[in-house]
């Protein structure tokens, strides 16, 4: 089940045939929405994605909102201090 802070949560579902036959039900590619910046922040020796999410938006698993502001950053990229990093707002 998809949570009600999932970025996932309205994407579309499709049925497929699984390998043995079964029916299984699949999220749709979802295109990002492109979420303008609010400002840039630099971030710390260490710090990831989801501390920046935690320091701006007091909610950790937020950090795909971050994601979603930067054509470039994935959520499993490791941060390099002191580069910009896009900050949308929090809705």
């Amino acid at each position: 089940m998809i949570g009600k802070k999932s970025r996932y949560r309205t994407t579309k579902t499709a049925v497929a045939q699984g390998t043995t036959g079964e029916s299984v039900e699949l999220l749709e590619l979802r295109v990002p929405e492109r979420v303008p910046a609010v400002f840039f922040a630099r971030p710390e020796e260490g710090e990831r994605l989801d501390h920046l999410a935690w320091r701006y938006y007091r909610d950790a698993e937020r950090f795909w909102r971050i994601c979603d502001a930067s054509d470039h950053l994935d959520p499993w990229d490791v941060l390099e201090p002191g580069e910009p990093v896009a900050i949308p707002p929090d809705r």
